[in-house]
């Protein structure tokens, strides 16, 4: 048997193996009408059976309920009208909108195509079933994914956090970068708060306040801009630890440097084998939540209940899972 290349390609292929996938499905497709002597285009099939439940679907409308083009939408028009199976009308209020409904011949048509739809659904449920693991729901799943954030958008983000990890190193604490985990938080939290009791004994003495009872401060240093990021892990009771202080500088960001400092510092935490990781914010930090979210924290009840009194600022507590 001839191997798949595909299969070596895996993901990487995956559009190609969508299309080849698309263009077996639509060939079988034709083929049944074919047999079943209806001469009509698989593309169509879908604006047929929208007009059909809806009876009268404007250009627009229909683009959007099949998640196609207007373009493409308007040239399926002009096909099926050109066949007879359609009717177009403007609306009696905008000119410019045009109604498409199926006429007397495309309704008998699609009555008649009716049995070979029922037919094509029960194939189609048959290799779904075969397939196994959902596959129906999970292509469902799979198109709301791609609405969230295109595979362009996936694609520039990864490429950007790449670009990042090569032009940054990350660099333990010693006493001469005091100055810069207080400069680099102090003007994250004066931007958006203000500076509390709690941040100014940490930021002045870091050394005594969480190096010493055994937690850590990293710093991310750009190639050209020099230290410009820092976040640290403070040490609990019960081998807990706080993320905390987690900082870039306004002129770095934009860089994908926040992203890439939190993604090292739950590296460090995990080899610590700490007994749980947590943080505090506020909810006004929506892009930091987002990206904690995105990197394994979850909101957390007892977190808020055991430490959220630490800042006045504080309404936001996570807690991270592998």
């Amino acid at each position: 048997m001839t191997n798949d290349f595909l299969d070596e390609l895996a993901e990487l292929a995956l559009g190609s193996r969508l299309k080849r996938l698309s263009e077996r499905l639509i060939t079988d497709a034709a083929q049944v009408y074919k047999y079943c002597g209806h001469d009509v285009q698989p593309k169509w099939f879908t604006l047929l059976a929208l007009l059909d439940k809806k009876q009268q679907v404007s250009i627009v409308d229909a683009a959007q309920l099949l998640g196609l083009t207007q373009p493409a939408i308007s040239q399926f028009s002009k096909e099926l009208i050109a066949k007879g199976l359609v009717i177009s009308t403007l609306s009696d209020t905008d000119s410019r909108k045009k109604f498409l409904s199926l006429s007397e011949q495309g309704k008998v048509a699609v009555l008649a195509m009716q049995p070979m739809w029922q037919a094509v659904d029960s194939a189609a449920k048959q290799l779904c079933n075969e397939a196994g693991v959902g596959f129906f729901e999970s292509v469902k799943n799979f198109e709301k994914a791609l609405s969230q954030q295109s595979l362009l958008q996936r694609s520039i983000s990864l490429l950007e956090q790449a670009s990042a990890k090569t032009d940054v190193e990350f660099i333990d604490f010693t006493p001469e970068l005091a100055i810069d985990f207080k400069s680099i938080n102090s003007e994250w939290i004066n931007e958006m708060f203000e500076l509390e009791a709690s941040d100014l004994e940490a930021l002045n003495y870091p050394q005594k306040n969480i190096i010493d009872k055994g937690g850590k401060i990293y710093f991310a240093k750009h190639r050209e801009l020099g230290i410009v990021g820092t976040c640290a892990l403070l040490k609990k009771e019960d081998n807990s630890f706080e993320l905390t202080k987690m900082g870039v500088l306004k002129k770095a960001r934009g860089l994908k440097i926040g992203e890439t400092l939190l993604e090292y510092v739950i590296d460090r935490a995990n080899e610590i084998g700490l007994s749980k990781l947590f943080l505090l914010t506020n909810h006004t930090c929506e892009a930091a939540i987002h990206l904690y979210e995105k990197h394994g924290f979850r909101h957390d009840v007892n977190i808020m209940e055991m430490y959220a009194s630490k800042y006045k600022r504080c309404d936001v507590a996570m807690r991270y899972f592998k």
